[in-house]
């Protein structure tokens, strides 16, 4: 059963009655009937009507504020109970964004349910920056990405991901680098991974024009500071809001794109673009997965963390 700060919190995630009504299995009318009675007993109002999306009044902070905590307070208290059952029953909620649901999360999680059968896995999506700030309000267990405050959050690496460059066939630059491109099916067999394969700056290809992720994701932020490294601001056609549909968009011929070759190991083969190694230094990074420090860790949670970590291992 949901209580009222479930209903409140709901809207307040979605910023919409009717997103809210879905997610909660409730007409919209009940639910805006419910949340109207919530602000009538306390005296006050929760959101403001009159924007959209809508968006919370001061004493709404208010409430969400304390409404954090409370949930904070429930999930330890589940998960703690939790624990005692010996991992048979329990609950965690993992995040990232797109394309590391897609393409990292499946094997770990795969791993997982081979041994705990019994532990419930909850998958949320978004932008890296929305998935930090619910890791930090405890709205989520543990995030993949690629960057943790060491302040405010533990992290495990999990695996080194490398930066190609993906250019549609079409294009005439491809003409000046032949000795430097590779196949779909290259890049899986990790020649980009030998010493003797060559690299190429990305400042060659600074006159034509690029596909980037959407501000918010943080691939767009890492992009950009690999086109700064190489001395340049990118031209960019489109932006797409996902890594595959980024990586697809090349393919089709409308741009240069910035790919991870996890990506490329997992997608189907592709004949529509060359491949190159980047020499910039930046253009390796790395995958790891966290949670927040100080909040209560639970054995479902350690049990994840190390799948993972044999995994990628």
């Amino acid at each position: 059963m949901y209580d009222e700060i479930d209903y409140v919190y709901e809207v307040y995630k979605e910023k919409s009655f009717s997103g809210a009504a879905k997610n909660l299995f409730v007409s919209q009318p009940a639910l805006s009937s419910s949340i109207k009675k919530i602000e009538s007993r306390l005296g006050i109002t929760i959101f403001d009507r009159s924007s959209q999306p809508i968006s919370l009044t001061e004493e709404g902070k208010v409430y969400i504020e304390a409404a954090e905590k409370i949930i904070a307070i429930k999930n330890g208290l589940t998960e703690r109970l939790s624990d005692m059952s010996e991992l048979k029953t329990g609950h965690i909620t993992v995040s990232g964004e797109n394309y590391i649901s897609s393409f990292i999360y499946p094997k770990i999680i795969i791993r997982f349910k081979e041994k705990y059968s019994g532990i419930d896995i909850e998958m949320v999506e978004s932008n890296s920056h929305d998935l930090q700030n619910q890791l930090f309000n405890e709205s989520v267990d543990l995030l993949i990405d690629y960057h943790f405050d060491p302040e405010l959050y533990e992290s495990f690496p999990l695996t080194d991901e490398h930066i190609i460059l993906c250019a549609p066939r079409k294009l005439p630059i491809n003409e000046r680098f032949t000795e430097y491109q590779m196949t779909a099916r290259d890049i899986k067999n990790g020649k980009h991974l030998k010493s003797g394969c060559p690299s190429v700056s990305l400042a060659e290809f600074a006159d034509e024009q690029f596909v980037i992720l959407k501000k918010g994701n943080y691939s767009h932020k890492h992009s950009m500071e690999l086109c700064a490294e190489a001395g340049f601001t990118p031209n960019v056609k489109i932006y797409p809001d996902q890594m595959i549909t980024s990586y697809n968009m090349s393919r089709a011929g409308m741009g240069i794109s910035l790919v991870p070759d996890l990506l490329i190991y997992s997608s189907a083969e592709s004949g529509r673009c060359f491949f190159y190694k980047l020499s910039e230094i930046n253009s390796l990074r790395k995958l790891c997965i966290g949670f927040k420090k100080n909040r209560y860790k639970s054995r479902a949670v350690d049990a994840f963390i190390k799948t993972a970590l044999e995994v990628y291992s």
